[in-house]
C-alpha cells in the first residue's frame, strides 16, 4: 500500500537530510500545506509548498521526488520571490522558469517545456525567455503543434505521441522513453528498487487520458509575487550552504548568480527624477500666504526642469532597443520635466537635437550614425548648452572614459543595454554619476 502523501513528504525529507542537504536546507524554509484545489502537483510561494494530495497520490516515488526537486530548484533561484515584469502573465513566468531549469538541470521523469519548443536558445536567463516568448503562444498551455516552423508530418508525430527529442510536452508529464530514464543523471530516488522494477510512465498513471490531469500554469504560479525579505533569506540561505548533493555545477552556478544584487533601473530612474526635479516660485494674490493669510501674497511654482537625453546609435544598439528605452523614459518623466531634448551620437553628434514630444508626435524617431563611439562629443555639448538639469546616456560602454573638466549643475545617468556591459563599466561610470542597467537584448 502507497504511502500518504504527508509520509512520503516526511520520508523524503529524512532520505534528504542524509544525501542532500542542499535541498533539504530548502526545503525547510518553506511551511508544507495541503491544497486538494488546486489544479496542479504542487506550487510553491509566500513561503508556503502547498501540494494536491489525490495528484500526488498517482505518482511513483521517483516521480515524487522530482516534483518536489522541481519546486525546490525554482525556490532557489528564487522565481516566485522576484519581481514581476509589467505585462508579465503568471503562465508566461511559470514557463519561463521550465525553461531555465531544462537548460541546467537533467530531469529523468518529469518533462517540463524546453526552450526547443519556442524555437529559443538554452542557458539564457529567466527575464530573457519571459521577453522572448512568441505572443502567439503567450501562456502556459499552448499547443506546441501550433509553435511557427513545425511542419505538418511533425504535428501527426506529436499527436500519436512520438514527439521529437528536442521538443516538450505540456505541463509535467512523465517521459514516454524509456531510455531517457536510464541515462547517466547525478539524482538519486528515494528507493533505488522500485526505480529498477518500474516503468518511469508509471509516474503519471492514465495522464495521458485525463485532461484534468494537465497542471493548470496559471494556478502553479498563484503564489509567485515580489518578497524582497524573502530573497534575502533565501539568499542567506544558499550562502551557508557547503555541499550541493547532486546539483549540478552549471545549476550550482545558476543559484549563486541569482544572489547577487540587481539593480532596478526603475528605482534608479525614480532617484534620477526625484534628484534633477526644479521649480520656478511665482508670487500670486490668488492665493494666500501660508504663513500670513491674504495679507501677503501667496506662492505659486512651475515645474522647469530641462532634461537632455543622449543616445549611442553605434551598431550595438538596435532599433527596438531604442524604442523599449523610449517608452521607459516617456513613463518615468511623463509628469514635472517642461522639457526633454534628445541627441543622438556615436564618434560625433549625429543629426540636430530634438524634442522627445516632437519625436513622439511623429511616431517614429529616426536613428542616425551607426559608426564608432565617443562619449565626449556629449559632454562638450553639454558644455556649450549648459541649462540642463539632468542628462542620461544610453549606451553599451565600449568606449574611451570622457574628459569632464566643466562644472554643471547637470546630474549624470548611465543607462547600460544590458546587465554584462554594466558590471564591466560601472566602476568608472560611477566616478562621472550614477548607472545602471536595462536588459533591452
Amino acid at each position: 500500500m502507497m504511502a500518504s502523501p504527508s509520509d512520503r513528504f516526511k520520508q523524503l525529507a529524512e532520505h534528504w537530510f542524509l544525501t542532500e542537504p542542499a535541498f533539504f536546507a530548502i526545503y525547510c524554509s518553506h511551511a508544507l500545506t495541503m491544497n486538494p484545489r488546486i489544479n496542479c502537483y504542487m506550487r510553491i510561494g509566500k513561503g508556503r509548498l502547498e501540494y494536491n494530495p489525490g495528484w500526488l497520490r498517482e505518482l511513483s516515488d521517483a516521480a515524487f521526488e522530482e516534483v518536489v526537486r522541481i519546486e525546490m530548484l525554482r525556490a532557489f533561484l528564487k522565481h516566485p520571490y522576484e519581481r514581476q515584469p509589467t505585462g508579465a502573465t503568471r503562465k508566461n513566468m511559470y514557463s519561463a522558469s521550465d525553461m531555465v531549469l531544462t537548460s541546467h538541470y537533467k530531469f529523468r521523469i518529469i518533462q517540463l517545456k524546453k526552450p526547443s519548443l519556442y524555437h529559443l536558445p538554452s542557458k539564457m536567463h529567466y527575464e530573457w525567455y519571459l521577453a522572448h516568448i512568441p505572443p502567439k503562444h503567450l501562456g502556459g498551455n499552448s499547443d506546441p503543434s501550433d509553435i511557427p516552423g513545425d511542419t505538418p508530418d511533425q504535428d501527426s508525430e506529436q499527436a500519436q505521441g512520438q514527439a521529437s527529442p528536442d521538443d516538450a510536452s505540456d505541463g509535467m508529464q512523465v517521459q514516454e522513453d524509456q531510455e531517457m530514464s536510464n541515462e547517466d543523471n547525478t539524482s538519486p530516488n528515494l528507493d533505488d528498487e522500485v526505480q529498477n522494477t518500474e516503468s518511469p510512465s508509471q509516474g503519471l498513471d492514465g495522464a495521458d487520458e485525463d485532461d484534468s490531469r494537465q497542471p493548470d500554469y496559471g494556478e502553479a504560479a498563484e503564489l509567485w509575487e515580489e518578497d524582497e525579505s524573502r530573497q534575502l533569506e533565501i539568499n542567506e540561505l544558499i550562502m551557508q550552504i557547503k555541499d550541493w548533493g547532486s546539483i549540478s555545477g552549471g545549476m550550482v552556478e545558476q543559484i549563486m548568480a541569482s544572489t547577487q544584487a540587481k539593480i532596478d533601473y526603475r528605482k534608479a530612474l525614480a532617484g534620477f527624477r526625484a534628484s534633477v526635479i526644479s521649480s520656478k516660485r511665482t508670487l500670486t494674490r490668488m492665493r494666500p500666504s501660508r504663513r500670513w493669510g491674504f495679507e501677503q501674497m501667496g506662492s505659486k511654482y512651475a515645474f522647469s526642469t530641462s532634461l537632455l537625453i543622449a543616445v549611442d546609435t553605434s551598431g550595438s544598439i538596435s532599433t527596438e532597443m531604442l524604442k523599449h528605452f523610449f517608452s521607459v523614459i516617456v513613463k518615468f518623466f511623463k509628469y514635472g520635466i517642461e522639457q526633454i531634448d534628445v541627441i543622438q551620437f556615436d564618434c560625433v553628434i549625429q543629426g540636430e537635437c530634438k524634442s522627445l514630444k516632437k519625436a513622439k508626435k511623429q511616431n517614429r524617431f529616426a536613428v542616425h550614425g551607426r559608426g564608432g563611439t565617443s562619449f565626449q562629443p556629449v559632454f562638450d555639448y553639454l558644455h556649450e548648452h549648459n541649462r540642463y538639469d539632468g542628462l542620461i546616456i544610453l549606451t553599451d560602454g565600449y568606449a574611451e572614459v570622457p574628459h569632464k573638466d566643466f562644472s554643471t549643475r547637470a546630474r549624470i545617468l548611465w543607462v547600460c543595454e544590458s546587465e554584462d556591459c554594466y558590471n564591466q563599466h560601472k566602476q568608472w561610470m560611477s566616478q562621472l554619476g550614477r548607472c545602471c542597467y536595462m536588459n533591452l537584448k
